[in-house]
C-alpha cells in the first residue's frame, strides 16, 4: 500500500515465534519422515507364474501391434490368433486379481493404506492445531520485494487487515510455506524416500487410486484384444527394392549435377 508506514517488528516475535515455529516444523518433518520409513513396507514381489505370464502377454501384444509390419504375414497372423483368437490368451479369464479382489482377500493391503495415511495425516493435524493455538495472529516478517494484492490471502492467513502491506507475511502462512517447501531440502538428505505432501493429500482423498494393489487384467485383456482386431497387416518391406532404386537414382543425379 503506497504511503503506509513500515511496521517495526519486535525482537520477541523473532525469538518466541519465528525461531520456535521453524524448529517445530523441521522436527515435525523429521518425525514424519522417520515414521514413513518405519511403517513403509515394500510391495510384495511373490507373484505367481501365471500372473507374470499375463503381464508379459500384454507387453508382447503391444510390441506386435507396433512392429508387426516387419515380420512376414503368416507370422503376424499366427501371433495375432494366439493372442486375440477365439481360444487365444485374451479370450480366457485372467488369473491376476483386480484391486477390489486384492483388498477383499488380503487384509495387509488395507493395513498398509491406513499406516501410510496415518503417518502423513496425524503429524500435520497435530502441528496445525499447535500453530493455530500458539502462533496464530503474528506478523513475523516481510518479503524484500513488492507484491500484487492477489498474494494477500496467501501471505496473511489469520490476519484480516486491509491497511497492512501485502509484503508482510504471518505465522500461519509461514507454516504452510515450510510444510510444502522443505521437500527440496529433505531430498538432499533422504534421497528418493522423501515424503511428497501432494501425494499424501491425493492418497487421503482417493485411497483406492493411491495404493498399488494390482491392475484389472480382464479390462486390459479386452482392450488389447480389441486393439489387435483393429490392426491391418501391412508389410514394411513390400516395396523395399523400388524405394532403394529410387534413392540410388536420386543420389546419382545429385552427384552428376
Amino acid at each position: 500500500m503506497e504511503g503506509a508506514h513500515p511496521l517495526l517488528l519486535d525482537h520477541a516475535v523473532r525469538d518466541w515465534v519465528f525461531i520456535p515455529l521453524t524448529l517445530a516444523i523441521v522436527l515435525m518433518k523429521l518425525l514424519t519422515q522417520y515414521m514413513h520409513q518405519l511403517f513403509n513396507t515394500p510391495p510384495p514381489t511373490n507373484k505367481e507364474l501365471k500372473e507374470v505370464r499375463e503381464m508379459q502377454a500384454v507387453a508382447r501384444a503391444g510390441r506386435l501391434r507396433g512392429f508387426g509390419r516387419v515380420i512376414p504375414e503368416t507370422s503376424f497372423k499366427m501371433r495375432k490368433d494366439y493372442f486375440a483368437g477365439e481360444k487365444g490368451v485374451f479370450s480366457q479369464k485372467a488369473v491376476t486379481r483386480s484391486p477390489q479382489e486384492a483388498m477383499a482377500t488380503d487384509p495387509s493391503v488395507m493395513v498398509d493404506m491406513m499406516k501410510k495415511n496415518l503417518t502423513g495425516m496425524v503429524p500435520q493435524l497435530a502441528m496445525g492445531m499447535v500453530v493455530n493455538f500458539f502462533f496464530q495472529g503474528f506478523v513475523i516478517g516481510k518479503v524484500p520485494f513488492p507484491l500484487s494484492p492477489r498474494f494477500k490471502p496467501m501471505l496473511q492467513r489469520g490476519i484480516d487487515l486491509v491497511s497492512l502491506d501485502v509484503s508482510y507475511f504471518t505465522s500461519l502462512s509461514y507454516y504452510i510455506l515450510l510444510l510444502f517447501g522443505l521437500r527440496g531440502a529433505f531430498s538432499l538428505v533422504f534421497r528418493e524416500d522423501v515424503i511428497d505432501e501432494t501425494e499424501v493429500m491425493r492418497r487421503q482423498m482417493n485411497p483406492m487410486a493411491a495404493s498399488p494393489m494390482g491392475v484389472d487384467m480382464d479390462a486390459m485383456f479386452k482392450s488389447e484384444k480389441a486393439a489387435l482386431a483393429a490392426v491391418d497387416y501391412e508389410w514394411e518391406l513390400e516395396s523395399a527394392e523400388e524405394r532403394a532404386v529410387d534413392i540410388l537414382r536420386r543420389q546419382l543425379k545429385s552427384k552428376k549435377n
